[in-house]
């Protein structure tokens, strides 16, 4: 399904403009350019782009249309199971009185396309044998899967997937499953004893090491406080610099995106730009420019933690030093009982 650029006016700026709304004006422009972006990517075939920006705009402001371009970019990328919902949520919104016609058109089509896409849509249900178990979890992917979902079909996306179930003293071998559009299938995992007692041996050790003597840790204990040191300035070195220089790069990005911009309308006869090449190279260059402002702040912080990590590190080792300076240097303490005189002391 291709989207014209003529319809953008008629269904997402109309959903942006609505009274049902109180953002800001910056807010709602915002969202208009991100929704006009996810269209032009959209029509172009770059989906992960479409997703982005039509996301984007409903974090700003929410309207019908966005969540059904965002579910038509999905369920293109194969993501059936976040655009079956987005459909979902269009298809149930009670719209307000007045609410404008795209409002109910996006509607009527999240309705027909969601039962299009329920056909597509694959399950898979997960059957664990070998006994039960109050610890026994199962796992999707590496994720954990809520009790309640052991046993029915579960939607899921087409391609490949790793099930596995893991109890306190058994665990099933990994099982993997693609799944085809449409497909129906039922993944057994058999539970079978495993050794955990390397991990209670390693706990025990490192519980061992916790409970010696401060005294046999000192040495130690200085050198990875003065190592922690340097690598934290080291971080804190890399981020601050990393950080600038993406910063410095996005600013170049964007304003060659505005000039990009600013030549495409005066070469344009009808006052705006309208060259979908032209178009498309802005839209890549503000997203390039997002990513690294985003990148560039993340890598400031980091930088910044690392160096307070450096400070905290050094002081903690000055700290220590000058405690094994006291502990170390002579003294002598007199001591007067009933009928003794004596001296104590450190030699």
């Amino acid at each position: 399904m291709r989207v014209t650029p003529s319809l953008v006016p008629g269904i997402l700026l109309l959903s942006l403009t609505h009274s049902l709304f109180a953002q800001t004006d910056l807010e709602r422009a915002t969202a208009r350019d991100a929704a006009s972006a996810g269209v032009t990517a959209y029509n172009a075939g770059q989906y992960e782009r479409a997703v982005d920006s039509f996301t984007r705009a409903e974090q700003l402001v929410h309207a019908p249309t966005h969540l059904l371009f965002l579910a038509r970019a999905q369920a293109k990328l194969g993501k059936l199971v976040a655009a079956h919902e987005n459909y979902l949520k269009v298809a149930r919104e009670v719209l307000p009185a007045g609410a404008p016609k795209a409002f109910a058109e996006a509607q009527s089509a999240a309705e027909q396309e969601r039962g299009a896409l329920d056909a597509r849509l694959p399950s898979v249900t997960i059957a664990v044998q070998g006994g039960a178990s109050a610890e026994l979890t199962v796992q999707m992917d590496g994720l954990k899967l809520p009790a309640a979902m052991v046993g029915i079909p579960l939607p899921v996306d087409p391609g490949p997937h790793v099930f596995q179930a893991v109890a306190s003293t058994a665990e099933s071998a990994p099982v993997t499953v693609t799944l085809s559009e449409g497909g129906k299938q039922t993944v057994l995992l058999t539970l079978s004893a495993s050794d955990k007692q390397a991990p209670r041996a390693a706990a025990a050790t490192t519980q061992s090491a916790a409970d010696s003597p401060a005294a046999d840790r000192a040495p130690a204990d200085g050198h990875t406080l003065r190592t922690a040191a340097y690598a934290s300035f080291g971080v804190g070195a890399l981020g601050l610099g990393l950080g600038t220089y993406l910063l410095l790069k996005s600013s170049s990005t964007r304003d060659s995106s505005n000039a990009l911009y600013d030549a495409c309308m005066t070469s344009s006869a009808s006052g705006r730009c309208s060259d979908p090449a032209q178009q498309a190279t802005i839209v890549a260059k503000d997203s390039d420019a997002d990513s690294q402002r985003n990148l560039g702040a993340a890598s400031l912080i980091v930088g910044g933690v690392g160096a307070a990590a450096g400070i905290t590190f050094s002081l903690l080792d000055a700290r220590h030093g000058h405690s094994a300076a006291q502990r170390a240097t002579m003294h002598v303490t007199p001591v007067v009982g009933l009928r003794s005189v004596g001296l104590l002391g450190t030699f």
